[in-house]
């Protein structure tokens, strides 16, 4: 097995940005098609809503002031 198959996913969500993608994973359009990543290590996912390249994110988040609150909440404070 080679390091980079070891290694986990991780998944950042950007402050006031996109979601951040590291490591080895496939991703699938609604149908179940897979979108040709090749070579790409890490991938940038719009939380926007606004992107032209969805699912990708095109940084129009910046151009429409998108703010997102990424702070953890604990189980036993949710409810």
């Amino acid at each position: 097995m080679s390091d980079q198959a070891s290694r986990p996913v991780t998944v950042k969500a950007v402050q006031d940005g996109p979601l951040q993608i590291k490591g080895s994973f496939r991703l699938l359009d609604p149908t179940g098609e897979e979108y040709d990543l090749e070579g790409r290590r890490v991938v940038l996912l719009c939380r926007c809503g606004r992107s032209g390249d969805q699912p990708f994110c095109d940084a129009s988040h910046r151009a429409t002031d998108f703010r997102s609150d990424d702070r953890p909440v604990c189980a036993a404070d949710a409810g």
